[in-house]
């Protein structure tokens, strides 16, 4: 067993009490304009040095940026690397779909993971392999090429970076249990999403497999299997895995929002049923997502603080953050 995440997990205790306690969320859904939002968010530790001559934005953007730089300063040995590659394709998918739109592939990125923005930028104007991972130097290559022969959309990107994503992840957490069980699970819960949606809008069988990804327990040619069928098909195969209560629930209901609240609620859970093993990744990786979902859930209810929308239609979009 080894210890070489006892000091990290140990001030990542002392870091959890900061986070927002269920009171703290209640308080932000009572504010009733943007700025009393952004003065009560200030007031709890967000955006630290910022006031409220900023914008709520930029309070935001520094939260983001402090997660992932806790992480960074926690990642030993590079064993919290697939997260932050989380940040580098999403940063890829901004970059390349500003150069497929302007050509210039400058797009502003403020999250930076294993890669700099500069690193990234020069990997996708001059093609040089040896700049980035071989999966991520795969992509860009496939789709510089869509570009230059006009072929290329919004969804064509995405679908392509997701791919090879969780391709890259997947090789470099194949021996971490935990990391493997929780990618393994999320690819899963995506291609259900990604199926449950397909079938609700009437959209066809390539459409699904164009998007599906690899990697996870039930494989492309059992969802094809069904996909003719009735919805409800899609419990069998589900049936006796860890994703069969969340399909049963949303199959009744239909709602999509409920999927994935509950989906990120369950992949959050399964950090925060180890959060104690001081020798683990756990309780980093729980705070590090908490963290991330509390900014979001920030965000959505300061959102709808300033579209007017009402406290219960935000609060059935809110996921988990406690408990």
């Amino acid at each position: 067993m080894s210890d070489k995440f006892l000091f990290q997990n140990a001030k990542i205790k002392s870091l959890e009490t900061k986070l927002l306690s269920s009171q703290n969320v209640q308080r932000l859904l009572d504010c009733s304009s943007v700025n009393d939002a952004k003065k009560t968010l200030l007031e709890f530790g967000f955006g630290a040095g910022l006031t409220m001559d900023n914008s709520v934005d930029a309070v935001f953007e520094q939260e983001e940026l402090s997660a992932v730089n806790i992480l960074k300063e926690m990642n030993v040995d590079g064993a919290l690397d697939s997260f932050l590659l989380e940040c580098d394709y999403l940063n890829l998918k901004v970059l390349l779909k500003s150069r497929a739109l302007s050509d210039k592939g400058d797009a502003a990125v403020t999250l930076q993971g294993i890669y700099d923005v500069d690193t990234l930028k020069a990997a996708i104007q001059s093609m040089d392999r040896s700049l980035v991972h071989s999966f991520m130097a795969d992509a860009i290559e496939k789709i510089n090429k869509m570009i230059a022969d006009g072929i290329v959309t919004p969804r064509t990107i995405d679908t392509i970076i997701d791919k090879a994503m969780y391709e890259n992840i997947l090789s470099i957490v194949r021996k971490d249990k935990a990391l493997k069980s929780y990618y393994v699970h999320k690819i899963d819960y995506l291609n259900i999403l990604s199926f449950i949606r397909v079938k609700k809008f009437s959209l066809d069988e390539r459409f699904f497999e164009e998007s599906f990804v690899d990697g996870g327990e039930i494989t492309l040619d059992k969802f094809l299997g069904i996909f003719n069928g009735e919805s409800e098909a899609l419990k069998e195969i589900v049936k006796s895995t860890d994703y069969e209560g969340l399909v049963s629930k949303v199959l009744e209901n239909g709602s999509l929002v409920q999927y994935e609240v509950g989906m990120d609620n369950i992949l959050l859970k399964m950090w925060k049923d180890n959060f104690n093993d001081m020798f683990s990744v756990a309780p980093i990786v729980s705070y590090y997502i908490t963290r991330r979902t509390e900014i979001r859930l920030a965000k959505l209810i300061v959102a709808g603080i300033k579209n007017k929308v009402d406290a219960e239609l935000i609060k059935e979009r809110m996921r988990e953050i406690y408990a």
